[in-house]
């Protein structure tokens, strides 16, 4: 956000507001009841709202005007590496990001205090597959993961790390994921619905984390080569994640690779078989032509987007933890309610973002306190 006084963080919060309600000017215009244009002036910063003005887009985004107008000087929020937005539209990107920045906000009028920020950084070449995967590794460590342990739940890892994880009602675009920072916090959005398979969510978690390390500096891809860069470095490291290659050499040491060894393999490790197909082949352990043979399998058994050994969804506990506990309740919507209160919110928009309870499914191949054998 803009740390040029109050004029801009009303203009913002304005903008921000419209995008995450969905809305265009013209909708917002109607329900506050301002033409158009002023609310396009309002939001390019060239009109200072009235005090009767504010009222009336406060009640139109069922905030408070002292919402609207609070001074709290957030930084910027980075875009997130979408694939040049080929994938989603830039107004779902935009409503997302929006979303995510308001979740910050929110983090910060509430005092809430994440947990530290244990992401670390690269400083190697993306050129360089080993450097990535030795960040992977230094991040399993940072995340509290022994050598050799499964990663029970990535999207706990994830918060271990510092990151807010926020739950996506459904796909944005093709993506399952998008991570950007907030106000400097590291959060990650991921698909919850039980539609998206386990494995693929935790991969997502797992690719999201490695955008958030190894392109933390950098913008959005700028066309469609760069971003396949970017999605192949955030893959490599999700895959150092969460099988590092010397389990996955030693688990299959030296066995034919079959779909049923990568069945046995998924079981452990919660990893789909076709990512585990790449992974054998990017370490050596295959050859392109038996991978193809693989992928091939795969395609005729019709696996491509629903696969045998079904892994349980995951959900993220430190948002719902820390309003329930700071607002003295004993379930989210009560606790959602008293916070938003308090600051003149929005109960709906803040349960929004630490509410899981339809995203967990029943548990198939539970990971819980697993180690590979």
């Amino acid at each position: 956000m803009s740390m040029f006084g109050p004029g801009n963080e009303v203009r913002e919060r304005v903008k921000r507001l419209r995008l995450v309600r969905g809305w265009d000017q013209t909708k917002l215009g109607e329900l506050a009841d301002i033409p158009q244009p002023k609310i396009s002036q309002i939001e390019l910063g060239k009109l200072l709202p009235s005090d009767e003005q504010i009222s009336g887009l406060a009640k139109a985004f069922g905030y408070s005007p002292d919402f609207l107008t609070a001074e709290l000087r957030l930084m910027p929020t980075t875009r997130p590496w979408l694939r040049a937005n080929a994938d989603a539209s830039k107004r779902e990107a935009d409503q997302r990001t929006a979303a995510t920045t308001l979740a910050a906000e929110y983090v910060r009028c509430l005092g809430l205090k994440p947990l530290p920020d244990l992401i670390p950084e690269f400083h190697g070449s993306l050129a360089d597959d080993d450097a990535i995967e030795e960040l992977a590794g230094e991040a399993r460590e940072n995340a509290q993961i022994e050598q050799g342990e499964v990663v029970g739940n990535a999207i706990r890892a994830a918060e271990r790390l510092g990151c807010v994880v926020l739950p996506l009602e459904s796909e944005l675009g093709k993506h399952w994921g998008m991570s950007v920072r907030a106000d400097e916090l590291p959060i990650v959005n991921v698909a919850k619905s039980s539609a998206v398979p386990g494995d693929r969510q935790r991969w997502t978690v797992a690719h999201e984390l490695g955008h958030l390390a190894l392109h933390g500096n950098s913008p959005p891809p700028r066309d469609a080569d760069e971003a396949r860069r970017m999605e192949q470095q955030a893959h490599r490291f999700a895959a150092g994640f969460l099988i590092p290659a010397d389990a996955l050499i030693e688990m299959i040491d030296g066995r034919d690779v079959t779909l049923g060894v990568l069945a046995e393999v998924k079981s452990t490790w919660g990893v789909a078989i076709k990512a585990l197909v790449h992974r054998c082949q990017s370490l050596g352990i295959i050859e392109p032509d038996h991978a193809r043979s693989l992928y091939k399998q795969i395609s005729s058994r019709k696996w491509t987007k629903k696969e045998p050994l079904r892994v349980p969804n995951e959900s993220a506990q430190w948002f719902e933890r820390t309003l329930t506990r700071k607002a003295q309740a004993d379930d989210l919507p009560t606790a959602c309610k008293r916070l938003a209160s308090e600051v003149g919110g929005n109960a709906v928009d803040l349960l929004s973002f630490a509410d899981w309870s339809e995203g967990p499914d029943a548990e198939v191949v539970s990971l819980a306190g697993r180690r590979r054998n």
